[in-house]
């Protein structure tokens, strides 16, 4: 008797792990992340500053001088007074943590961080890795919702007719 109570325990178990696997599997298949588009900004920059090498790598500073940005629930401008540090590793490859703030139309300022990783400097080349996790703080009101979610931004070259130097950023809220 005691040998079929366990066959029947191990057997129902098993079941259960093996039903409780499949909803697991169909629900990470439906919920794969998308993207929205939030804003595209256009920085103007003061030139590199290269502070040479350090036992991390070599470190930079791109003082962020203002700009503007827009998209579908948001648009305004960049204010002066922000930073690029920037840090190139032995591999080559570049972190990348900006430190400003921006203004909306409205007059809410919104502090933003924003941190990357790319392989080499900003370049029209497509084939580079030009990728940012930006991290915003805005006051409670119209525009709270972006405390609210994940952001993931591109780097890119400004249009032809943008200041130089200058830095074409877009950001997409992860949904």
């Amino acid at each position: 008797m005691a040998m079929i109570n366990r066959r029947y325990v191990l057997t129902s178990l098993g079941g259960v792990i093996a039903a409780s696997a499949l909803p697991a599997r169909a629900w990470a298949a439906t919920d794969a992340p998308g993207l929205d588009f939030v804003y595209e900004a256009i920085v103007t920059l003061e030139p590199t500053q290269e502070f040479g090498p350090t036992p991390l790598g070599t470190r930079r500073r791109i003082p962020i001088t203002g700009g503007t940005f827009a998209g579908p629930r948001i648009r305004g401008v960049v204010l002066a007074g922000g930073a690029d540090w920037q840090l190139q590793r032995a591999d080559n490859w570049t972190v990348i943590e900006a430190d400003y703030m921006m203004r909306t139309d409205d007059g809410t300022p919104i502090h933003v961080r924003n941190v990357g990783l790319t392989n080499s400097r900003v370049s029209a080349a497509p084939s580079r890795y030009l990728r940012t996790v930006p991290s915003f703080e805005a006051p409670t009101g119209p525009h709270d919702w972006l405390n609210q979610a994940i952001f993931i931004g591109t780097l890119g070259p400004p249009p032809e007719d943008a200041p130089k130097p200058s830095v074409r950023i877009r950001v997409y809220r992860v949904t």
